[in-house]
């Protein structure tokens, strides 16, 4: 492990990928933490310019909710990609095969469909939306990883592979949050990357992976498998994972703005719900004045009593 690339000094491993090695690394210059991404030596010619290429576009991109690209640099012969730093864990492991809270779920996918209409501005296309490449911060913020990057990850390479007989394990999984459309061989767009969202939303909603392995299979709709699920959220679901490309949602924003319309209604539900089994608040606070009225009144009787009876030269 190198001491420092360029101004960065590296501060321990993370992993290595289908970009190379990544550290966690200080730039020395702006004092914040960095994922370093140290592209491989056998990356050259085309490749290379086309990695460069699509970093400079993902560069473009501002987004709370995409870890962001913040250079693009090379000290000698090594090159590199500095990433913030997204401290937490995968959605994967988030989700361990359990249904997350209703209303948690709902503003992860509020934050990632808003995350992908901004990707969308920039005609720029994820590629490989899956909980392995979403992070849930400690502060509980969902963030993309790898975004307009997949063509050179191991991601990427599963999914290429996940069309072929010999397909891996992994590539199987991955094969779940694909499209359609990219499953017969087509190039993803932004669709498909709602397509795969959709199938991250339904696991979060379930636990279950929607498509369980065949993936043009309906899912069972989320409001049969949990309690307390508007019928709404069924239905943007099943848009959201229509097999038809023109039936599917044509903006995220849009997929955005319904999964909204939901955590209104879960928001007006919980105070249905605190109305009803908590005593009005308003009428508490109308009850204090009377109470320390009462008792002012006693204490003045209190005191009349004890003046008239004389008692007070005793004390």
């Amino acid at each position: 492990m190198p001491d420092a690339i360029a101004h960065y000094k590296i501060l321990d491993r993370i992993g290595a990928g289908g970009l190379g090695e990544v550290y966690r690394a200080r730039d020395t210059k702006l004092g914040r933490t960095v994922a370093l991404r140290v592209l491989p030596d056998s990356l050259t010619g085309d490749r290379l310019q086309q990695l460069l290429e699509a970093a400079r576009s993902t560069a473009t991109l501002s987004h709370p909710n995409i870890a962001a690209l913040f250079e693009i640099g090379e000290d000698g012969p090594a090159r590199y990609l500095a990433f913030e730093f997204v401290p937490g864990e995968p959605l994967t492991a988030v989700i361990r095969g359990r249904a997350l809270n209703l209303r948690r779920a709902v503003d992860f996918s509020i934050q990632l469909a808003d995350a992908l209409a901004e990707a969308e501005m920039h005609e720029i296309v994820h590629g490989d939306i899956r909980p392995d490449t979403i992070v849930i911060t400690p502060k509980d913020r969902a963030k993309f990883l790898n975004f307009g990057l997949t063509d050179f990850t191991a991601g990427g390479t599963a999914r290429r592979a996940a069309n072929s007989a010999s397909g891996s394990r992994s590539a199987s999984a991955i094969a779940a949050y694909m499209s359609p459309e990219e499953r017969s061989g087509g190039a993803p767009d932004a669709r498909s990357d709602i397509f795969a969202l959709g199938a991250v939303i339904y696991e979060m909603m379930t636990g279950r992976q929607a498509a369980r392995g065949r993936p043009r299979s309906v899912p069972v709709p989320v409001s049969e498998s949990s309690k307390g699920v508007p019928k709404d959220l069924d239905a943007i679901i099943s848009k959201a994972l229509a097999t038809d490309v023109e039936r599917r949602y044509q903006s995220a924003a849009t997929l955005a703005a319904e999964l909204r319309s939901v955590a209104a209604i879960l928001d007006a539900r919980a105070v249905e719900a605190e109305a009803t089994f908590d005593p009005p608040r308003a009428g508490r606070r109308r009850g204090r004045p009377l109470v320390a009225a009462i008792l002012l009144l006693a204490i003045a009787g209190l005191a009349f009593w004890i003046w008239q009876s004389g008692i007070w030269r005793l004390l």
